[in-house]
């Protein structure tokens, strides 16, 4: 899977910036070139976005409420995403054997097959965007998560006070 949209500068003009800068914009053209060739990308076009990370995020199944916490959706968003994944036939609700008054979603053998397909052409959509190697993606995905945790940390602080 190659990159379709040539940038329109050339990053090595961005080397009297400071690293922060450059990294930011680093960011967010990967960000942008995901978007658009997920946006051609024909695997899952009946799906809305945010439906897709839903199923990407069922690697196991998940309560609901933590579900929904995780995804950062509201409760009534996210009983609608399920209600469409469960009339895709992708996923499926469950009671939760530990606690009979929550409810688990699943995926079903469908759903898993979906992820398994969405979860490889990400891989190669992001190895093609960013040419990173398995050592540089895994060092990325480290900073990144450090990133989240830092933005949930910091964005829970704020609305604590």
């Amino acid at each position: 899977m190659g990159c379709e949209q040539i940038p329109s500068y050339d990053p090595t003009e961005d080397q009297t910036l400071s690293p922060e800068i450059r990294a930011l914009l680093g960011v967010d053209a990967i960000y942008n070139q995901v978007l658009a060739v997920v946006e051609q990308m024909s695997f899952a076009k009946d799906l809305p976005d945010p439906a897709k990370r839903l199923v990407i995020r069922l690697d196991a199944p998940m309560r609901l409420g933590d579900l929904a916490r995780v995804s950062n959706v509201l409760p009534s968003t996210l009983t609608a995403l399920v209600d469409l994944l469960e009339a895709e036939g992708l996923a499926e609700r469950k009671r939760d054997p530990s606690d009979r008054r929550a409810w688990l979603l699943t995926l079903t053998e469908k759903g898993h097959a979906r992820r398994a397909e969405m979860a490889q052409k990400a891989a190669e959509v992001f190895h093609a965007i960013t040419g990173f190697d398995a050592a540089e993606t895994a060092a990325f995905a480290e900073l990144t998560d450090k990133a989240r945790r830092n933005l949930h940390e910091t964005l829970s602080n704020r609305s604590r006070k």
